[in-house]
């Protein structure tokens, strides 16, 4: 049989572009992982795709790169099931007159990066270069005892190559080793890095048993619950901490660009902490978006925000 298919095209179809995902549970830091990976240096040509839970991509906005090599997934959360958009990009990506020379993926903090790197295994022109879960030591047990969530947690986790730890400074070291012991349970063979720096080594203290990820049998995903609503510049800081600590039940995460106290800021709250951060003002109302747990607890926050307006 005559191939007829010429050495360029040829070349084309075998240049494999190598694919980074960057995990981790809501509010562990991810955004801010990237860019200081950005800031270190990247391959020339590099794309980042950012997928987001709220109608508004925070992430996307805080990430402090070339807007052409920067795109946004819209459909939210890749959480459930493999997101239709996610596949339909890669598609498009790996047929460009000149594709990028890696791709970074920054998650959902409610993603399941094995299901992505399912996905990018048989994508065309695609290879997985490697999968970086990013923890929040500070919260790590609280998460992995939730019933609702801790199984996620775990497999993301689980899913990585590297496990790089955020928020730890404040642990005394019974806590911390108690922690590395559970995190090697889950993931004997990750590397571990600390945010920020660029050292890494072999996860956990001592020899664990390893354990195995099993999939449709034992993954289970919340019944997650989105929200996004307009907040008037009348608004205090006080009063949105107050309000979201009171209804803390329901809630997993909440985020946006908010007018308070008569400044503006970025705002963002994860696991009961509340950050303030001073930012430009910006055109329109203060909207702020999050993401929650069906069920009453859930529709009481909702009705609360709604009365601020």
């Amino acid at each position: 049989m005559i191939n007829c298919t010429s050495e360029s095209e040829s070349n084309i179809e075998s240049a494999a572009i190598p694919v980074t995902l960057i995990a981790g549970y809501l509010g562990a830091g991810k955004t801010t992982l990237l860019n200081a990976y950005l800031r270190g240096g990247v391959t020339p040509g590099t794309l980042v795709l950012v997928n987001d839970f709220g109608t508004i991509n925070v992430d996307a906005e805080l990430i402090d790169y070339a807007g052409e090599h920067l795109l946004k997934l819209s459909s939210g959360c890749l959480c459930c099931s493999l997101s239709d958009e996610l596949g339909m990009q890669l598609w498009r990506i790996g047929r460009w007159p000149e594709p990028p020379a890696a791709l970074i993926i920054e998650t959902s903090g409610v993603a399941r990066p094995n299901r992505i790197a399912d996905m990018i295994r048989v994508a065309r022109r695609f290879s997985l270069d490697r999968i970086v879960t990013l923890v929040d030591l500070t919260s790590l047990a609280q998460r992995l005892d939730d019933s609702r969530i801790g199984e996620l947690v775990a497999n993301q986790i689980a899913s990585a190559d590297t496990l790089s730890l955020n928020r730890g400074e404040s642990l005394d070291i019974v806590e911390r080793e108690s922690l590395m012991r559970r995190l090697q349970l889950l993931n004997p063979t990750a590397s571990v890095s600390y945010a920020g720096s660029s050292t890494s080594s072999p996860a956990g203290p001592a020899p664990a048993r390893p354990v195995t990820l099993r999939r449709a049998d034992v993954e289970y995903d919340p019944d997650w619950q989105r929200f996004a609503i307009n907040l008037p510049a009348s608004l205090t800081r006080h009063t949105l901490e107050s309000l979201l600590a009171e209804h803390v039940e329901g809630l997993a995460r909440a985020k946006g660009f908010i007018q308070a106290d008569g400044r503006h800021y970025l705002f963002q709250w994860s696991g009961g902490r509340a950050e303030w951060t001073p930012t430009a003002p910006r055109v329109g109302a203060s909207q702020l978006v999050g993401i929650g747990f069906a069920g009453a607890p859930f529709e009481a926050l909702i009705t609360a925000l709604k009365a601020l307006v």
